[in-house]
């Protein structure tokens, strides 16, 4: 099993790094895809929790959004909430039999999904992006192995053993320090200060393993053991992506604005 997860990591991995460097359109694809395969594993957790979860209007939201952002549509991020949430609350409001429970889940599977997706785009194409978004992709790597890997070895203490039992303390502070440590090892190759190193190694750490930690309460709380079955040894897109969709939007914001501010 554990062959399974490092084989078919280790080729998502290069396969990834390898569209994020070719960039473009084939970047837009293969985000839009990821995005698409996540709506859906998002809609088999509203069959099993049963809400409604507007399938088809979510690709649709999707394709539209991410392309506006590969086109890079003026102020995109800025009336975002326009485009992505306020045509849900107008969709749901038309329905019969209209659930604030089903609002809450559909909102936040919008948010999860299309909106964090979004900002993969969004980091790609800013000023040095090709070398931030490899960053944020390594350093999300980097952390879930270490903190895989300290955990086995040295974890006594358990994290939050009603939402995730296998993680422990010792795992999460393993991952922090190994994700700051390369941060700070490769900060000379994109002009990053010390301190803007320290702060991105340990928020892209606290942020993935948040993001992580966030999906398997959902799971639980469906009583599901992976969103899915399509990456051998590892689940489904989100299970292999809840980490790093949390960490992307913080990142972006501190690289676009609160950098220059430290």
């Amino acid at each position: 099993m554990l062959k399974k997860r490092v084989l078919s990591g280790l080729i998502g991995a290069l396969v990834a790094l390898l569209f994020i460097y070719i960039g473009g359109l084939w970047y837009f694809f293969i985000v839009a895809a990821l995005a698409l395969l996540s709506l859906e594993e998002y809609y088999n957790f509203s069959l099993k929790g049963n809400y409604y979860f507007p399938r088809n209007f979510s690709f649709l939201t999707a394709l539209i959004y991410l392309y506006l952002l590969y086109i890079q549509f003026p102020l995109i991020l800025e009336i975002s909430p326009l485009i992505i949430f306020l045509p849900l609350c107008i969709y749901f409001l038309f329905q019969d039999r209209f659930k604030l429970r089903d609002l809450t889940f559909a909102t936040w599977g919008f948010i999860y999904i299309i909106w964090f997706f979004g900002f993969l785009l969004a980091l790609r194409f800013l000023p040095q992006g090709l070398s931030y978004t490899m960053l944020l992709f390594v350093s999300i790597w980097i952390n879930d192995t270490a903190a895989f890997f300290t955990g086995s070895y040295l974890g006594k203490n358990k994290l939050l053993p009603r939402i995730s039992p296998n993680k422990t303390v010792e795992g999460s502070i393993g991952g922090v320090l190994a994700t700051s440590l390369f941060v700070l090892i490769v900060r000379g190759y994109l002009d990053l200060g010390l301190f803007t190193a320290l702060m991105l190694g340990f928020l892209i750490s606290l942020s993935g393993q948040l993001g992580d930690l966030l999906e398997s309460a959902l799971k639980r709380h469906l009583e599901l053991k992976d969103s899915g079955e399509i990456i051998p040894g590892h689940g489904g897109i989100l299970d292999r992506f809840d980490s790093i969709l949390l960490s992307a939007p913080l990142f972006y914001f501190y690289i676009k604005f609160l950098k220059q501010m430290l």
